[in-house]
């Protein structure tokens, strides 16, 4: 029962201070905010805010307990006594959300990229400041996330690294706020009131796993609700303070980048607003010359200096942006070529766990790979997400009672052009995630649900007697809310009745595993080697190859080659 107490008095703690870093990050950014957008997205800019504190600090020190504890204790003293916030019904309505969905925070079961690599990467930065060449210990240390570094400072004590998805719970609250306070507290158009039902639907009966999270569904939550805002400027708000609204995304925007670079077609998107109005020079120049733009800019660069010092690559695995053997550490290109390879080839079903096909390079050029992917991934995976879908489009038609067709509905010629060129762009991201990596973590959920529900919303659109009430919002967020907590409560249920090593034998504490490794002693540094490394002490990986350590000034550099020193 103590550490039931002690883990939720630390979420709650962490809570309030990622609040409070919000509130601080719009004081800097946007001193002359909007009240109500405040209370809209303040949990999401405190994430961001903590992000880019984490990428900063962690060239200089290692996110220990008291670089952690000095964070966010700053956070929340500034949430409750610095900031002078007095809005009350936010905090009640934040906590009530947390109650709703707290049966997501307990996990016995983590995913397999967890302990292959998410995890050992964040123990890294807990325990080291960067050090170059760490995608020489393990593929996955290549794919960078900035959820790593986001995590890395819930490193806590007494609770250790068990806070580490706290941040994933902390999505799902801000999610819901989001769409909740649209549908009952805001005065919201009935079409964007329609859109924010249909994704807390979709989204609270898709993603309730938490421990399936891993790095990717995070911000497919957040760019959908992107969306939400850009759509409304476009049909409602496009005349009045469009630029302004714009720079309210911007950092979100760079925000969803680090968490994945296939976000970053997003930005085409966003920028729709300004190519649909006649005034775009002059709308680039104040865009150009904003806080806003400049944090957005700060941040991409700080995440790709990340990708830089893992591996030698400016995006990774994009070969065309590595600089190969031009310094020690950089991974070899065929390396990151083969790594670019392997991940289309998963993502177009060419490979599992106890498959692989024959020629890669065959398989994923043009549509060979179509048939395989429709058999083994669309019917299997997919198929699930079109029947969520299907659900969320029924209830929606249900709890609206849309029986007759309005004959006298038109869509105003400006509007029509306006959806033509937004909804033409969420075609075109749909494709190249369609034709490059086709797997639904990898922006899937966001690209097909929205691909699918805009038609939909504007189809829904052609009934008459549409009436959405409050007791009608209020009976759906029941239901959903409901249906979230039966599945988990039941997935709880059967962790408990585990006899494997995802028992839930350490309630509340997910299972950690404890590996056997293998300790390579360099003289500078101690590397260790392990399959799934768990929380072997860092840096540890899956490597075969030797590898090599010299140390300049206060940092260490890995690389494969000593050959490689004498070239430089």
């Amino acid at each position: 029962m103590l550490d039931l107490i002690i883990f939720l008095s630390f979420f709650y703690f962490c809570l309030f201070s990622v609040l409070g870093y919000g509130l601080l990050f719009q004081k800097v950014i946007f001193p002359n905010l909007n009240r109500k957008f405040e209370l809209t997205f303040n949990g999401f800019y405190g994430l961001t805010l903590i992000t880019f504190i984490s990428l900063t600090t962690s060239y200089f020190f290692p996110h220990n307990h008291t670089h952690n504890i000095i964070l966010h204790l700053f956070g929340f003293l500034y949430f409750f006594s610095l900031s002078g916030f007095k809005n009350f019904r936010y905090v009640k309505y934040l906590f009530f959300i947390s109650l709703l969905v707290l049966s997501s925070l307990f996990i016995s079961k983590t995913h397999d990229d967890f302990s292959y690599y998410h995890f050992p990467f964040t123990k890294y930065l807990t325990e080291h400041h960067v050090i170059f060449g760490m995608g020489h210990l393990n593929l996955g240390y290549n794919l960078i996330s900035s959820t790593f570094f986001l995590n890395s400072t819930f490193y806590l004590p007494i609770i250790n690294y068990f806070s580490l998805h706290f941040t994933t719970v902390y999505f799902i609250i801000f999610f819901n706020f989001f769409l909740i306070e649209n549908l009952l507290f805001k005065n919201s158009k009935k079409i964007i009131k329609y859109f924010c039902l249909l994704t807390f639907i979709f989204f609270n009966l898709s993603f309730n796993r938490i421990s399936e999270f891993g790095t990717d569904k995070t911000g497919q939550l957040l760019v959908v609700l992107l969306v939400i805002y850009l759509l409304n400027i476009i049909l409602y708000d496009f005349k009045k303070d469009k630029i302004q609204k714009i720079l309210l995304l911007l950092p979100l925007l760079g925000y969803c980048i680090t968490l994945k670079t296939y976000f970053i077609p997003y930005i085409v998107l966003s920028l729709s607003i300004l190519l649909i109005c006649r005034s775009f020079k002059n709308d680039i120049k104040l865009i150009f010359n904003s806080k806003a733009f400049l944090f957005f800019s700060i941040i991409l660069i700080l995440n790709f200096s990340h990708h830089f010092v893992s591996n030698g690559c400016i995006i990774s695995p994009l070969a065309a942006s590595c600089f190969g053997k031009k310094f020690i550490w950089a991974m070899n290109i065929n390396e990151v070529k083969g790594l670019a390879l392997w991940l289309e080839q998963w993502a177009k079903a060419g490979a599992s766990p106890n498959f692989r096909v024959n020629d890669p390079q065959v398989y994923i050029k043009d549509f060979n790979w179509l048939y395989n992917w429709f058999k083994e991934y669309f019917l299997v995976k997919f198929l699930d997400q079109i029947l969520i879908l299907i659900f969320s489009f029924t209830f929606l038609f249900l709890i609206t009672k849309q029986l007759k067709v309005d004959k006298s509905f038109s869509i105003n010629s400006e509007i029509k052009k306006k959806l033509f060129v937004f909804y033409s762009l969420i075609i075109l991201i749909f494709v190249i995630w369609l034709t490059n990596h086709p797997t639904l973590r990898y922006g899937g959920y966001s690209a097909f649900f929205l691909l699918s529900s805009i038609p939909f919303l504007i189809f829904f659109d052609f009934f008459k007697d549409k009436k959405l009430t409050n007791k009608k919002i209020f009976f759906s967020i029941f239901v959903i809310f409901f249906l979230f907590n039966f599945k988990n409560f039941h997935r709880i249920s059967q962790e408990f009745k585990r006899n494997d090593l995802y028992k839930f034998s350490n309630f509340p504490y997910f299972a950690i595993k404890d590996k056997k490794y293998k300790i390579i002693d360099n003289n500078e540094i101690k590397l260790y080697s392990a399959h799934h490394c768990w929380a072997t002490p860092s840096p540890c990986g899956n490597f075969n190859d030797e590898i090599n350590v010299i140390k300049k000034g206060n940092y260490f550099f890995l690389f494969k080659n000593k050959n490689e020193i004498k070239k430089n």
